[in-house]
């Protein structure tokens, strides 16, 4: 593994020497997780062992940031030799880590005096000296410095002061965010302590009408950390407004706001509120994820008594707050399509809900019962669109039995979704058309070249390779292989990283390099 990541560490491409830096990152957080106790000193001694033979400065740099995690006394002899090199950056380095296994006990600072401290912070030209003498003051003295805050707001006093836990400096503070500059409103919001009181609530919530955008914003998180069911209004306002920026602002905020009463008041609007309030309070409840909360979008998106308005804002809240119950529903009312806008609506959110899931097997039940459910074409070819919600070996078999049943518009629906599958089957399921039907074989080549290149993280890079070769051993015509070697046009270190460590076949291995390089 070790002598992968190295060789990716010294090689040129600058993406390839990125992820293998974070590989062995990753593979030093493993080492020094819990219970792996035993492979600690295995990555050390290797890390000690490529430490003096790495030519590059920034692999040296990294295996030494390594050590700072892994590195035990062992790695101290190694470390000490590099503080005599000529890099400054190298010993430096070493330094921090030496520091970092064998750390050396601070020494407790003598504070300066108070006029010396009251000085610097009111006379120094240098901003972190001022800071540090501040700082020290609000621990030695903090009536005085909250009276030089008063007179002297500097920006960088104020985080001092409210994380101080003292109450003679956070008050004064908290006031500036009714009378300070929009500059010192935006910092103070970022530091308030979360034990606000109602008073410092209503300012924040007036900020919330600034017309200084990032101003509002930060006063919508804030709230986030120290409001209650007292800003709901303002931020459900926010949360349908036209801001982007606000909008995720206030959104988050409601999401995390600790208040049970704020899920009580919109429980009440979903029983006795118009259809616009209902509506609001279902898009909150959904960014709020309570205890419930599923179960109530579930049935009213099932509920055919509801409004269609209604019925469309839950089927929309599903994607955040569905579970697995949600996917039948969802199936049932795609192959109900009476409401062609809530069929839409239920297709869309059933590949999302599934994907956030990521239970194939449930979906498949879901599914399972949705076709035979269905009861004419139109209802099957719905369901059939969004298949892939459910990428499992019983729904490709079920694919081939519509196959089989030869209906030109079921055939067309199942070339067209096999290419955007999830995983790798639709690709061998594909193969089986093209050996079987002589005039689908152009289009299924070209399909598992859409599957390929349309693969991301999630699907097995061996996987690709073995469906890859298997497609060019069937192909009969340049055109076939083609199809299959332009799925890899957008190849990266990676693939060319499997065809340099694997046996592929040659005309593959040409085109992942030849693409690779272009």
């Amino acid at each position: 593994m070790l002598s992968s990541i190295f060789h990716r560490l010294n090689g040129e491409d600058f993406d390839a020497r990125y992820e293998a830096r974070m590989d062995l990152q990753d593979l030093v957080s493993q080492a020094t997780a819990p219970g792996n106790e035993e492979q600690q000193p295995v990555i050390e001694n290797q890390l000690l062992e490529k430490l003096p033979a790495e030519p590059l400065l920034q692999t040296k740099l990294w295996i030494i940031r390594q050590l700072e995690t892994i590195g035990s006394e062992q790695s101290l002899p190694a470390l000490e030799r590099l503080l005599k090199s000529e890099s400054v950056e190298l010993a430096y380095a070493a330094q921090m880590a030496i520091d970092r296994i064998k750390p050396t006990p601070a020494k407790k600072r003598k504070s300066p005096p108070r006029s010396a401290l009251v000085k610097s912070v009111t006379q120094s030209d240098n901003r972190s000296t001022k800071t540090e003498a501040f700082r020290m003051l609000a621990e030695q003295s903090p009536r005085k410095a909250a009276k030089l805050m008063v007179r002297q707001p500097e920006i960088d006093f104020l985080p001092i002061a409210l994380k101080s836990g003292n109450k003679v400096l956070i008050r004064p503070a908290i006031e500036l965010l009714d009378t300070g500059s929009v500059e010192q409103q935006i910092v103070i919001l970022g530091a308030l302590p979360n034990d606000l009181g109602a008073d410092s609530e209503g300012i924040i919530l007036e900020l919330l009408k600034s017309e200084n955008e990032t101003l509002a914003a930060q006063a919508a998180e804030t709230l986030g950390r120290v409001g209650s069911s007292a800003s709901l209004e303002r931020l459900a306002q926010l949360v349908a407004g036209k801001s982007r920026a606000l909008r995720d602002a206030a959104s988050e905020a409601v999401a995390q706001i600790e208040d049970s009463k704020i899920d009580e008041i919109l429980f009440d609007r979903l029983q006795s509120g118009t259809i616009e309030e209902k509506e609001t309070a279902l898009s909150l409840l959904a960014l709020r994820a309570s205890d419930g909360v599923s179960e109530v979008v579930n049935k009213l998106a099932a509920s055919e008594e509801e409004p269609s308005k209604l019925r469309e804002a839950a089927i929309e809240s599903l994607e955040m707050v569905g579970n697995v119950e949600s996917l039948s529903i969802l199936v049932d009312i795609v192959v109900d399509g009476n409401d062609k806008g809530l069929r839409r609506d239920a297709q869309k959110n059933l590949k999302r809900l599934t994907l956030l899931l990521s239970d194939h097997e449930a979906a498949w039940r879901a599914f399972e019962s949705g076709f035979e459910k269905a009861e004419g074409k139109d209802e099957l070819l719905a369901l059939l669109i969004v298949s892939d919600s459910a990428p499992t070996p019983q729904m490709i078999e079920y694919l081939e039995l519509v196959w089989n049943e030869r209906d030109a518009d079921l055939r067309k629906m199942v070339m067209r979704v096999l290419p955007g599958w999830r995983n790798w089957d639709a690709g061998y399921a594909l193969l089986k058309i093209a050996e079987a039907e002589e005039a689908y074989r152009g289009e299924c080549f070209a399909g598992i070249g859409k599957l390929i290149l349309g693969s991301d993280a999630n699907f097995s890079m061996q996987g690709k390779f073995e469906l890859s070769q298997a497609a060019l051993k069937l192909a009969q015509s340049p055109e076939e292989k083609e199809a299959v070697l332009t799925g890899f046009r957008y190849a990266t270190w990676r693939e060319a990283n499997y065809v340099f460590s694997n046996e592929v076949l040659p005309e593959l291995r040409e085109a992942v390099l030849k693409y690779r390089n272009n």
